[in-house]
């Protein structure tokens, strides 16, 4: 696990360009400027020397974000596709084929664009089937009843049945080892290093979401009478730091029920590192690999990738604050000047 470095120990410029949107990084952003980085905000500007500290998100001329993601999740792909490591069976949500019943339990219904867990549902029986027709009739065609008003002037109101079918994918569910819910997370710098490495479990408890709408119809309207399958830490989930030298037998367990320290996992670090060194900086300085086992096939399956992941368990687990808003950009802040000091090796 590699240090996480303070502001002050940023190396000096050596005339490097950096890419970083201010509002994003206020604290990063004054210090690189106080060690003579010239910073680049408009990508126009940027040049192939350029660092991207934040991601290169308006490349290939796209004229979305999500027309951008796209690409590069398909380049991800194609490049985890040489390691034998691909995404589980994943197709376009479409709200016809779900009430024709032409999606086949188990599945997953995930909001690609949600972070922490959110809009995420486990679809295990033909109730649970039923319910997410009834939840998304109640969004579709019920929205003036949920907003506490029919008199709402329609211009203003979500166009749910174009949110569900711009941001939803069918995907297959993975059966995990264990009674916990698990994920792999790989935290990766552009300059070819594993920054962090953690398994994350959760248990397997009841589903429960009322962050979103839909979370609030599936878990209070229409319930779910399958468990939840999310694994974040930030829904009460735990994790345990690879390459450590000292497991409890618990910790050894679970390591070894997903096939931890073989070679196939070591094949995955290197397919994570790979990835992000082929994209140079331009996924951003870091970027965090979410997979899962399949106990079933015994293979690991890419579940997605993040351009801004979340630092929390990789900073607190150096004494590092991540609890208020601003603590978590000053610790984003810091892994990232972390990778930024990586990287600046190199040249």
């Amino acid at each position: 696990m590699e240090r996480i470095i303070s502001y002050e120990e940023l190396p000096k410029s050596k005339g490097q360009s950096i890419y970083l949107r201010m509002e994003s990084d206020p604290r990063l952003y004054i210090s690189l400027l106080s060690k003579g980085y010239r910073i680049v905000n408009n990508i126009t500007e940027a040049n192939e020397s350029t660092i991207y500290v934040t991601g290169r998100r308006q490349d290939y001329q796209c004229s979305s974000y999500g027309e951008y993601k796209k690409l590069i999740d398909s380049k991800i792909q194609d490049y985890l596709r040489t390691y034998d490591i691909v995404k589980p069976k994943t197709s376009s949500f479409r709200y016809l084929d779900l009430v024709n019943h032409k999606y086949k339990v188990p599945f997953v219904l995930k909001n690609e664009n949600q972070n922490g867990g959110r809009e995420k549902f486990l679809i295990n029986t033909i109730e649970d089937y039923e319910h997410l027709i009834s939840a998304c009739e109640f969004l579709i065609y019920d929205k003036e009843i949920l907003q506490g008003s029919s008199s709402l002037d329609k211009k203003r109101q979500i166009d749910y049945l174009r949110y569900l079918e711009s941001n939803f994918t069918i995907q297959e569910y993975i059966n995990t080892p264990t009674e916990y819910n698990t994920t792999v997370r790989l935290l990766t710098s552009s300059s070819n290093d594993l920054l962090y490495g953690a398994l994350k479990y959760n248990e397997t408890e009841e589903y429960k979401d009322d962050t979103t709408l839909l979370g609030y119809l599936l878990s209070e309207v229409f319930p779910l009478s399958t468990k939840s399958i999310v694994s974040n830490t930030l829904r009460g989930g735990e994790n345990i730091l690879l390459c450590e030298n000292d497991y409890s037998s618990f910790e050894r367990m679970m390591l070894n029920h997903h096939n931890i320290n073989s070679e196939q996992f070591h094949e995955l670090v290197s397919a994570s590192q790979f990835v992000h060194e082929q994209f140079k900086s331009e996924l951003g300085i870091i970027c965090g690999f979410d997979y899962i086992y399949d106990q079933e096939r015994k293979q690991w399956f890419l579940l997605e990738y993040h351009s801004r992941p979340m630092v929390g368990d990789y900073s607190r687990r150096q004494g590092i604050a991540y609890q208020t808003n601003e603590e978590r950009l000053s610790a984003e802040g810091r892994v990232r000047a972390t990778a930024l000091s990586l990287e600046l090796r190199k040249h």
